[in-house]
């Protein structure tokens, strides 16, 4: 193995297995965190790993298109699936950092005397399609237009960052991809990763259809072999076109599993990992395995409570708002749900950037918990305490609806867990449990007072805020399903989308988390453990946290 090679693996991996250490949202001495920022996949050189093998992959089901960009492609089972086919522009390191992938592109940069802003994308001479064609700016330029949201032939989903770009066009050759975007735009790496191949983005049907259960033309360390009618099973094998560092394994085997079966298939050595999520019963299993371990770090999904402060709703006085974030312990519900699976967990404090990345602060102070406090907010706005519970002047006691998914334990244990903090100030909280397909309808509809969701994170953190802090018009109100509307989280929002320096965006965007916290939007609760079971022999692969996977060095140890 080559030293390069060598170096970036282990750069990756970044020590794997320690622990960083952050200040917490009090005056508690900083600890450790769940990896927060690292990730934990057992790293190991490769070259000392097997050559061969099968990962065999648990995915709740084979997904109905491998265009992730098409309306029905976007999904976690879908991203592992294609990112061991696709090329990646950027890549995010353990801390969320994004980082040119080298495998692509020579290089990736602003040109620094450019108005409007130009980004020069050099890609490598040899990397091709495994059709035989090159990857060429023309890709580039294909995507771009597919998914600017211009043409409503192509079902996509919505553009983070496309209709930024004003054009792509042809550098000194072919392999130079120029885009000129139409003003600043700071989150410009997460763009062009995955890469589609312009003869699949060029057309309105083959975006379309043309990935449906198949792969025309790919350019990974692994090629899709097939995909099976009946089970659903799907198999990609190493590529033998791809120019990168060889893939360890000779295949990788996606197959379908119901939640409930997946602790007996790890034991029965039918499946080589499965993801512990929240569920204590998966955690519990794990550690009686022989030869299991646990990898554990918390990634860019987040559980959080959603607030209807729209008109009309129990919750549309900020004040009152306020009092009710002050009743909440979120490190008490998360300890409450999760502890048992991360003892150390505690409360997610920023609405924009993943617990663990090197934008993260907590902003949590800014509405801190404080019962005592919370009680003399709600007696200052006519909440007197009678008895047990809160009434007005007209004896109205003061009663929420929170909303949470039926037969999930976890989203219930959320619920119970913040009906009894919040008794304890003499609000009364009814749980309401909802099927999938109906809380879905509800949180579009503001049908709940509170509604415990799960987030997550993007590469794109404030492009991809704009539709959660957007106007509300009627029944149009894109994904500000609280109905809060601050015009100057949009507007900071809007500004600070310009700034192309990075850690000037970081702080630009710490400001604008510390408005959201001040008119509570919402209330993040706690980041997902990010804990597997993972067969001990099998390297390079566990709890990636907030880096994506090299693919080529996955593989089991001799």
């Amino acid at each position: 193995m080559n030293a390069v090679r060598l170096a970036a693996v282990l750069a990756s991996a970044a020590l794997l297995t320690g622990c960083s250490l952050l200040p917490g949202a009090d005056d508690e001495p900083a600890r450790p965190v769940l990896n927060a920022g690292r990730a934990d996949l057992n790293a190991k050189d490769p070259s000392g790993l097997k050559d061969g093998g099968e990962l065999r992959w648990p995915i709740e089901g084979v997904p109905p298109t491998f265009n992730i960009y098409q309306t029905n492609g976007p999904s976690d089972d879908n991203r592992a699936i294609v990112d061991a086919m696709m090329p990646r522009a950027f890549r995010s390191t353990p801390n969320g950092s994004l980082l040119p992938d080298r495998n692509y592109l020579v290089s990736a940069g602003l040109l620094p005397t450019a108005a409007p802003q130009t980004v020069v994308y050099t890609i490598q001479p040899n990397a091709s399609w495994n059709d035989g064609a090159p990857i060429t700016w023309r890709d580039f330029e294909s995507q771009w237009k597919a998914l600017t949201g211009s043409n409503p032939a192509f079902q996509s989903t919505i553009p983070e960052g496309y209709d930024e770009i004003a054009g792509v066009t042809r550098g000194v050759d072919d392999k130079h991809a120029v885009v000129t975007f139409k003003g600043d735009y700071g989150e410009w790496q997460s763009l062009f990763s995955p890469l589609y191949p312009a003869s699949t983005t060029g057309n309105p049907v083959l975006f379309n259809t043309g990935w449906l259960r198949k792969a025309p033309a790919t350019a990974g360390p692994f090629k899709l072999q097939s995909v099976d009618p009946v089970t659903g099973v799907t198999t990609l094998v190493r590529d033998e076109a791809w120019w990168g560092p060889r893939a360890k394994l000779d295949r990788i085997v996606f197959k379908p599993y119901l939640p409930a079966k997946l602790a007996d298939g790890l034991l029965g050595n039918d499946i080589d990992f499965y993801q512990i999520g929240e569920n204590v019963d998966l955690v519990r299993r794990a550690r009686t395995m022989p030869d299991v371990v646990v990898r554990q770090s918390v990634d860019r999904d987040y559980d959080e409570l959603l607030i209807n402060g729209g008109p009309g709703a129990a919750l549309a006085d900020l004040r009152l708002r306020q009092a009710i974030a002050e009743g909440i312990d979120r490190t008490a519900v998360a300890r409450q749900v999760v502890g048992e699976i991360a003892p150390a967990i505690r409360q997610h404090g920023n609405h924009l950037y993943a617990f663990g990345s090197s934008s993260y602060r907590d902003n949590s102070g800014v509405v801190p918990y404080d019962q005592a406090r919370a009680g003399q907010d709600l007696d200052a706005l006519g909440w007197t305490l009678r008895g047990d519970r809160r009434v007005n002047a007209r004896g109205t006691a003061l009663a929420l609806r929170l909303v949470v998914e039926a037969g999930n334990p976890a989203s219930e244990a959320v619920g119970a867990a913040v009906r009894d903090q919040l008794a304890k100030i003499g609000v009364t909280v009814t749980v309401q449990p909802m099927a999938g397909p109906e809380k879905s309808l509800a949180t579009r509809a503001g049908n709940f007072d509170l509604i415990h969701v799960r987030s997550r994170h993007s590469a794109s953190p404030l492009r991809s805020s704009i539709g959660r802090y957007y106007q509300p018009s009627g029944q149009d109100v894109a994904q500000n399903y609280g109905r809060i509307f601050n015009p100057t989280i949009a507007d900071q929002i809007a500004e600070d989308m310009g700034k192309t320096d990075d850690i000037e965006r970081a702080a630009a965007g710490d400001g604008v988390d510390q408005v959201i916290w001040t008119v509570v939007h919402s209330l993040p609760l706690y980041p997902d453990p990010g804990a597997y079971a993972v067969r001990s022999t099998l390297a390079n692969f566990g709890a990636p946290g907030l880096s994506d996977l090299d693919y080529t060095a996955v593989g089991f140890t001799k």
